[in-house]
């Protein structure tokens, strides 16, 4: 909270300011009524009828040809004459470009020449910061406090103002010992002033021990620990800043508010800053006031509900207008129970002994239940249409007395008649009517809302007057209140914004707009009039850019869409600045028209840049909590997982606009216990200067251990092009060129050497994505469709020939306002062909490119990576003896997924509840997918699972917080091994001592527990 001294002070520069501001504008003005006197013309008049013989400026004037030949009523050739003069005197000030105007005559030959000899206005075309500045304050703090305007006209007591108000800023954040050094550069070029402050910030201050005023009623180290202003148990001061100031007082209003003192005041008197030790003590005037104690009499109201419906809590201070809003609160919260005709009043004691007591007196009356509402009379509407308006909503399983109120009736009768009125229903009619012990059961409440339509007012005809500078097509064909359409003052409203907008859009600041109508012969049809005056139209003199250091003029030039002699259009100008800040490689982009009060018809449009930091950094800490698949080579216990705990570390380093291309590179490095990942990206967006349209280039390593049988390696480089086709539509096409090899293998089969060697693959693939969910953290309308097509082939450069095909469809209805169904299915093959002497063609697909499901976001029958075939056995090299079966999956080259959710409120706002049903399974291929229900054998896993489940949805920013728990109902068994690595290899047809080999049999388990973040699907 800032002291009073520094109210006055700063109202006091304001006012001044002000003033100075006025007085140069009116001697604008008071100059040109100065010359226009007999005597100032006198050096004109003598020259008067005389024929001129030229016009000149001097030193030179800065109008556009056009807007010059406006402001002079002098044309050459023609008689002078002194009027004119005072004319020209007064239309070149209106301009906005002069400072000063002085007339002179001279004689030329037979006739006079004409001098202006002109002071022209500077105008602010740019504003730099320069040094390191610490945040706080920022760069675009600083600039913005300069409050040099951009395209505004410039003076050269503006940067003293300016350097004073930066000064003030930093020391407000504890910067006491910078120097603000301005410097100033002109460019004549549409003149332009630039203005660069540098700035060299110095140490900053701390806190010191603040000196406390008043009577407190708190300790001093009560007070010092709210303020925050010193950092506990060690008892260093923190650094002062404008922040950490503001939230100091706040912190301590704070400790008084729990304290129920409402009344409290805390003021900084003055903040004295000690040059020697760096220190700034704050001097604190603090008046606790009188506790406030609130209470419900006549009907019982808990202390937490109180608070809740009373906003003083809130708002940390007591009014009158705060204990109104309580009391509408209370009211509306004791109707909505079923008590239709609580009252409510509140009573304010005088304080007594510090304390105040604040009574709300509560008269519930009868309970009642909405038991019945109906619609009547509506027939233009269907009563579906009506009631998705209405607040009032009769009894059900989550409004247990419904939802009533007085006041909320006769807002729904107004809203009912003005959905009516906005369709052409002027004379419409809306009451309603009471029925108390609706069908003699006492406490029972029927509403009716009756609703007596009228008739439809009409639009006969409709004329258009005033436009000779648009295209009268352009415009009819947005009209709301077109020929056979209601006739509304909404639909003329509607018109009326489309209108001026679009005017305004090309180049008509000055338009305006007027309606008129009248009845036709035939009743309750108009015939509507819209007058149209356009004023001067507007267009672009150049545009300008300034303030770009790295990026090239190039880029950004590719994004402004107004060049010269195009209509000013303000939206279009605006839609350039959003298009400049989408290219991610600016701070902050200012854009302004020079001389904007400026009669004038030509202007500048000014672009003004401050690049944004060149590199960035990202560190991520976190960790995983599940049933994970991480290998483990030396037992075979557990071939469905085990619960572990991995740490997560994440770095990320971007160079943006490099090369001042706006080009980003990108490194990020992952590593836990289950995943190491390191990736360069280079991004090249906007290609051929087309939105969404990026093309990407990456190199990979990654060495994942998600699946229980192997670890899986990539290294990979790959380029994608990406396209926006639509708003929904989006394309993905890729090559990419990746060895993939498996490491950490527990399964002896998969020593067979063309299972383990490193593979190369080259895959050419698309990805389409539609995308039409409302919400994509948390959808509950739309869907989402993708589809993935991808193709490996010896024609790019890969060992391994194969087609993947990945297709995925979502939708969203809600069944209800708060009920949704969502559901989800998935279905993927993977097509072989050409296999490698000594595979078949299913075994030919490398085990890291096979499909894998199961977990929190697919399957959640199984744990992460759990679902599909299975190692049953198999032998050690051709023709030779068979393994043992070790349980392990293995992966499939088909898939087929369906998920269904149930999603509803459950408690408070922010939890929801979920029913959920998953079947499906990963196959060996595409002829083995089937949806039996039950396992054949313990080798078979070529059939559909099922889980039902319920789920917990948190609502946080960042998306809901997930919880599921989800019973298998036929989950697979199999037969497994418990032993070593090395046990295993003794078990064949010339076996070990019986006990060497522990074939037992296992499942994936009935129950699940995921917990993570954002919805399913």
């Amino acid at each position: 909270m800032a002291s009073r001294p520094r109210y006055v002070t700063e109202a006091v520069e304001f006012v001044s300011n002000s003033l100075v501001d006025y007085l140069r504008h009116a001697s604008r003005y008071l100059c040109a009524l100065i010359l226009a006197t007999p005597a100032c013309l006198a050096q004109v008049s003598q020259f008067e009828g005389r024929p001129i013989t030229d016009i000149r400026f001097s030193p030179s004037q800065p109008l556009d040809p056009q807007d010059l030949a406006n402001a002079l009523p002098l044309k050459k050739g023609e008689p002078l004459r002194s009027e004119d003069v005072s004319r020209a005197i007064d239309s070149l000030f209106a301009t906005g470009c002069f400072e000063d105007i002085v007339v002179e005559a001279e004689p030329s030959g037979a006739g006079v020449l004409i001098r202006f000899v002109v002071q022209n206005t500077w105008f602010v075309g740019g504003v730099s910061v320069e040094g390191k500045t610490p945040s706080p304050p920022n760069r675009g703090q600083i600039a913005t406090t300069a409050q040099l305007n951009l395209g505004v006209p410039f003076h050269d007591a503006d940067v003293t103002n300016a350097v004073k108000s930066i000064q003030h800023l930093l020391e407000e954040n504890g910067l006491y010992q910078a120097q603000v050094e301005p410097s100033v550069e002109r460019d004549n070029n549409a003149q332009q002033v630039f203005v660069t402050f540098s700035v060299k910030v110095g140490k900053r201050a701390k806190y010191a021990e603040p000196v406390i005023q008043g009577q407190t009623r708190l300790s001093d180290a009560t007070i010092l620990r709210a303020t925050g202003w010193r950092i506990p148990i060690i008892h260093w001061w923190r650094q002062v800043t404008d922040s950490r100031t503001r939230k100091g007082v706040q912190g301590l209003l704070s400790k008084y508010a729990k304290e129920d003192r409402l009344h409290a005041t805390v003021e900084i008197k003055n903040l004295d800053y000690d040059a020697q030790h760096r220190r700034v003590q704050p001097h604190l005037d603090v008046n606790p006031g009188p506790q406030v104690k609130l209470t419900a009499v006549e009907t019982k109201v808990s202390g937490r509900k109180l608070k809740k419906y009373v906003p003083i809590y809130q708002e940390g201070t007591v009014d009158n207008d705060l204990l109104m809003e309580g009391k509408r609160n209370l009211q509306d919260y004791f109707q909505n129970q079923g008590y239709y005709d609580a009252e409510v009043e509140f009573r304010q004691l005088p304080p007594q002994d510090d304390l105040e007591r604040i009574e709300y007196v509560i008269s519930r009356g009868q309970r009642f239940k909405l038991a019945h509402l109906a619609l009547s009379g509506n027939q233009y509407f269907d009563t579906e249409t009506i009631r998705e308006r209405m607040f009032i909503a009769p009894a059900s399983l989550r409004l247990r007395h419904g939802r009533y109120s007085e006041a909320f009736r006769r807002k729904d009768e107004e809203n009912i008649t003005n959905l009516y009125r906005a369709n052409g229903f002027r004379d419409v009619k809306v009451f309603s009517s009471v029925e108390r012990d609706y069908r003699d059961k006492p406490g029972d409440v029927a509403v009716t809302i009756n609703i007596q339509e009228g008739p439809q007012w009409l639009v006969d005809d409709l004329h258009i007057h005033g436009v000779s500078q648009i295209d009268l097509k352009d415009l009819t064909s947005n009209l709301a209140s077109s020929s056979g359409q209601p006739f509304s003052d909404v639909e003329i409203a509607r018109d009326r914004d489309y209108l001026l907008t679009y005017y305004f859009a090309h180049g008509f600041p000055s338009a305006q707009f007027n309606a008129t109508w009248q009845v036709d012969g035939t009743p309750s049809h108009v015939n509507l009039v819209y007058t149209i005056k356009e004023g001067n139209r507007q267009y672009v003199r150049d545009v300008l850019t300034s303030g770009l250091r790295t990026t090239r003029s190039t880029e950004v030039n590719r994004q402004i869409t107004l060049h010269p002699g195009d209509p000013l259009s303000p939206i279009q100008q605006t839609n350039i600045q959003k298009q400049l800040y989408d290219l991610d490689i600016f701070a902050r982009v200012d854009t302004a028209i020079e001389n904007p009060d400026g009669d004038t018809d030509h202007k500048y449009v000014l672009y003004n840049f401050e690049e944004a930091n060149r590199y960035t950094f990202a560190v991520g800490v976190g960790a995983q909590v599940g049933r994970f698949g991480t290998p483990n080579t030396q037992s075979l216990g557990s071939p469905a997982g085990t619960t572990g705990f991995s740490p997560e570390f994440s770095l990320q380093v971007s160079r943006l606009n490099f090369l001042g291309l706006g080009h980003t590179v990108t490194a990020q490095a992952v590593y836990s216990n289950i995943e190491k990942r390191g990736s360069l990206t280079y991004l090249q967006p906007r290609v051929r200067n087309v939105s969404g349209q990026n093309l990407t280039y990456t190199i990979l390593f990654d060495n994942t251990l998600d699946v229980r049988t192997f670890a899986a390696k990539r290294e990979e480089g790959s380029v994608q092009l990406a396209e926006k086709f639509s708003k929904s539509l989006t394309g993905l096409f890729r090559f990419a060129y990746r060895r993939v090899s498996v490491s950490n293998v527990v399964i002896p089969v998969l020593l067979i050497p063309q299972l383990v060697q490193p593979v190369r693959i080259g895959m050419l693939s698309g990805t389409l994505v539609q995308d039409r969910r409302d919400n994509p953290a948390d959808p509950h309308r739309g869907m989402y469709n993708t589809a993935d097509i991808g193709m490996s082939s010896k024609f790019f450069g890969s060992e391994r020939d194969f087609a993947r095909v990945l297709l995925r469809n979502s939708t969203y209805y809600q069944l209800t306002k708060n009920l949704v169904l969502a559901r989800q299915t998935q279905f993927g093959v993977i097509l072989p062909f050409s296999p490698p002497v000594g595979l078949s063609a299913q075994e030919s697909v490398p085990l890291p490119e096979r499909f894998f499901s199961g977990g929190a976001d697919s399957l959640r029958a199984f744990g992460y990576n759990e679902a599909g075939p299975r190692d049953t056995g198999a032998p050690l090299a051709p023709g030779g003896p068979a393994s043992a079966p070790t349980g392990f999956p293995l992966g499939g080259n088909a898939l087929f997924i369906n998920n269904v959710e149930l999603r509803f409120p459950l408690l408070w706002q922010n939890m929801h509840g979920v029913l959920f049903h998953d079947m499906g399974n990963v196959y060996s291929s595409l002829g083995d997918i089937s949806l039996r229900f039950n396992q054949k054998n313990l080798q078979d896993f070529n059939y559909a699972v099922h889980a039902a489940g319920i789920g917990l949805r948190y609502k946080t920013p960042v998306g809901p917080v997930r919880v599921d728990l989800a019973y298998a109902i036929n989950p697979p068994d199999f037969i497994g091994f418990k032993g070593t690595p090395l046990q295993l290899l003794q078990c064949g047809p010339n076996a070990a001592p019986v006990g060497a080999c522990q074939p037992v049999q296992q499942n994936t388990g009935h129950i699940q527990f995921f917990f993570s973040i954002g919805q399913t699907f």
